[in-house]
């Protein structure tokens, strides 16, 4: 097996895959990746099925080396990627030989989240069914917590090598462009005034700097909501919720299993990939869609990556 040694993590790096199924009857947290089309991609480029576990890598500086021979594929934002101070680009594979440094940091803003995947993936054993780590929770993942200096992950198969492949550049996103985000109606959306919806579809609003994997606080005209308070419910992955001040909040992977506040509606989760790359003051407008054209679109999405 090879050992890939960290040498450096300055903020938010952690083994993530698509997190845990079924458990938020528990107060679990879902968790798993923010991004999933750049992680089934960074997956398929070293040939593992598309769910196996990867490095998260969250802005700021990481590096690693090895000791044998390794085939990985970085996808995700632009971290202006290096191996041994020469520039790597991302959206491919290629082998990480041992006495080099693999080193990101995340300089450009174009994108938040980088997903470093490695051939046959990484020897994690799961909690509830899924190796994605929930630092609150002290679960899963690194022993429960993301990665340090000196950490070491061995790799599951014994020489974890294979054909380096590269994404065509008409399938690999721009993370630095306006956003467009399509929303299902929510369990309060009809009992929200009509004026208070009207703002929320009409405005512009941008990503603010209080992010992170529980949600995204956006900034612009408030909504009200002028209800009353409301009984707690279970929040799904991506809902909008309206704060008391107005404030529009969409939420994550490591959501609450319940939320007081009143929702909105539902946010597409092929927006939702886009949305959780971009950089604080990214522009971006809301539009109610067809339900039913978005799950569509979702069961398209998995499909193609050869999932039910």
């Amino acid at each position: 097996m090879a050992k890939l040694t960290i040498t450096r993590a300055d903020f938010f790096a952690s083994i993530q895959d698509m997190g845990r199924q079924r458990t938020q009857h528990l107060g679990l947290a879902q968790s798993g990746v923010a991004d999933e089309y750049s992680f089934f991609r960074a997956n398929y480029l070293v040939g593992n099925a598309v769910t196996t576990p990867v490095i998260e890598v969250i802005t700021g500086f990481f590096s690693l080396t090895t000791d044998s021979p390794v085939t990985m594929a970085l996808t995700g934002a632009d971290m202006s990627a290096r191996v041994n101070n020469a520039p790597l680009s991302p959206w491919q594979s290629f082998v990480l030989m041992p006495g080099k440094v693999l080193e990101l940091n995340n300089t450009t803003g174009r994108g938040i989240y980088s997903y470093l995947a490695v051939k046959g993936g990484f020897d994690i054993p799961p909690s509830f069914k899924s190796a994605s780590t929930v630092v609150r929770e002290n679960l899963g993942g690194y022993h429960g917590r993301t990665l340090a200096a000196g950490d070491v992950l061995t790799t599951i198969l014994p020489r974890p090598l294979g054909p380096t492949l590269a994404t065509p550049a008409d399938q690999i996103p721009q993370f630095d462009k306006p956003l467009k985000l399509r929303i299902m109606p929510g369990y309060d959306h009809d009992n929200f005034p009509e004026e208070s919806k009207k703002v929320l579809f009409t405005s512009e609003y941008a990503t603010s700097n209080k992010m992170d994997r529980t949600g995204i606080r956006l900034s612009g005209p408030p909504v009200i909501w002028g209800q009353g308070d409301i009984l707690s419910k279970p929040v799904a992955l991506g809902v909008v919720q309206i704060t008391n001040d107005g404030t529009p909040v969409v939420l994550l992977k490591e959501r609450q299993s319940t939320g007081g506040y009143p929702m909105m509606g539902v946010v597409s989760r092929l927006d939702l990939f886009k949305l959780v790359q971009a950089f604080p003051d990214t522009p971006l407008h809301f539009s109610l869609a067809d339900p039913v054209r978005l799950r569509s679109e979702l069961m398209r999405f998995y499909n193609f990556w050869g999932l039910p």
